[in-house]
């Protein structure tokens, strides 16, 4: 009794695990909205940009910075390329974009 509860129970959590799985968002890859590589744009990158597969931020003296790596986004003109792109601000709200890239696979 006790070890087919446990056997149905390990089914259910599998299923809902494939369901759940964020697997298929990095196969099928995501779009990154467009975004201008000139100092007067200010964005505000919690609001809208997509959840990256990794995120580093850091400091360079007083300039807060922040790379943003997607594995599988289309870009403008890139489609599903590893993508990178990196921002910086003054004050932690208003981000300004200042490299753009995508990598080679």
């Amino acid at each position: 009794m006790k070890c087919a509860l446990i056997l149905s129970l390990v089914c259910v959590l599998s299923a809902c695990a494939a369901l759940f799985s964020t697997k298929s968002v990095t196969k099928e890859g995501l779009v990154v909205p467009f975004l201008k590589n000139t100092p007067n744009e200010c964005y505000f990158l919690d609001e809208f940009m997509p959840t990256p597969n990794s995120l580093v931020s850091g400091r360079a003296g007083a300039i807060a910075l922040r790379y943003y790596t997607f594995n599988s986004a289309s870009y403008k003109e890139w489609k599903d390329k590893q993508i990178v792109l990196a921002f910086y601000s003054l004050d932690d709200r208003c981000w300004s974009l200042f490299e753009e890239y995508y990598l080679l696979e």
